[in-house]
Formats: structure tokens, sequence, C-alpha cells
């Protein structure tokens, strides 16, 4: 019980200095009119993404007979909300809308591909954890399968990011030198 209150007081500071930080930065982002109206195309995008996604959960969740396990839908909304976070960061990437005004692309590109080879990192470390496990219960299935589906993910969204954000930048490139 200690420990649930440690994490949560952590998740809150957590949250307490990204707000921090996000407001500060706020104030120097600049977007243009075109811009602005990009990235709420993407929001929309992402937020039908994501309401498509929970419904067919929903459905499948309802017509499968028996309730999926809760490790399972856990997994599954973790894929949900990495799922939206792509098609939005992806839209905004390919239309320029990404970055802010002046904003480079490189430490995005950097902090993409730490973020996904870190995560691709902890997937194959869960997965061995499988192997090696002699007898599994529901508590190690929870969090195993919690945990590889979001490592998994995070991986695949972050690593997405980093080549369409890599291919963006070598055709704007290109386009700039004709």
């Amino acid at each position: 019980m200690k420990e649930s209150w440690i994490l949560v007081i952590m998740y809150l500071i957590i949250v307490a200095v990204i707000a921090v930080i996000a407001r500060k930065k706020k104030k120097n982002q600049q977007y243009d009119e075109m811009q602005q109206s990009i990235r709420a195309e993407a929001f929309k995008r992402a937020y039908f993404t994501t309401v498509i996604l929970l419904v067919g959960i929903i459905i499948y969740d309802t017509c499968a007979g028996a309730p999926l396990p809760q490790y399972v839908l856990s997994g599954l909304l973790i894929v949900v909300v990495m799922a939206s976070f792509l098609i939005f960061a992806i839209y905004c990437v390919l239309h320029d809308s990404f970055f802010f005004m002046g904003q480079s692309w490189r430490s995005y590109f950097g902090v993409s591909i730490g973020i996904g080879v870190i995560q691709l990192i902890s997937f194959v470390s869960t997965l061995l954890r499988w192997f090696r496990e002699d007898r599994i219960n529901d508590s190690f299935a929870y969090l195993f399968f919690s945990k590889l589906s979001s490592s998994a993910m995070m991986a695949l969204t972050f690593l997405t990011l980093a080549v369409v954000i890599g291919v963006k930048s070598l055709r704007d490139g290109r386009t700039s030198e004709e």
C-alpha cells in the first residue's frame, strides 16, 4: 500500500513539472493560422480514430461471449492511445504543422529514436522474461501483457515517428535544393 502512494505522489510531481515546462514553452511557441487549422484537422482524425477503435473493442468484448481479461483490455487501451497519437503526429509532420515556426526537427528526431530504442529494449527484455518464467499466474500475466503491449506500441510509435520525420526532412531537403 505504501508503494502505491509513493507512485501516486511521484506521478503527480511528474505531471506538475511537465505542466510548468509546457506553460513556459507555450509562450515561445508560435503556429501560424494554417498550421493551427492543420493541427485541428489532425486532432479530429485522432479523436475519431480513438472513438472507432474503442467502439471496436466494445463490440468485440460484447460479442465474444466471455469478457476479455483485464490485462488484454489494458493492453488494447494502450494501443488505442498510441495509435491516436501516431495518427495526429504523422498528419501534422506531413503537413508541416508538427513543429512551431522556426523549430528544428532534429531534437524531435533524436528524442523519437531514443524513446523508441529504449522501449524496444524493454519489449525484448519483457519477452525474454516470459520465456524464463516457469509458472505463470494471473498477476504475472496482467503485468506481462500490459508491459509487453505498452513497450511494443511505444517502440512502434516513436520509431515510426522518427522515420516519418526523417523522410519528411529528406524530402523537404531535396525540394529546397531544386
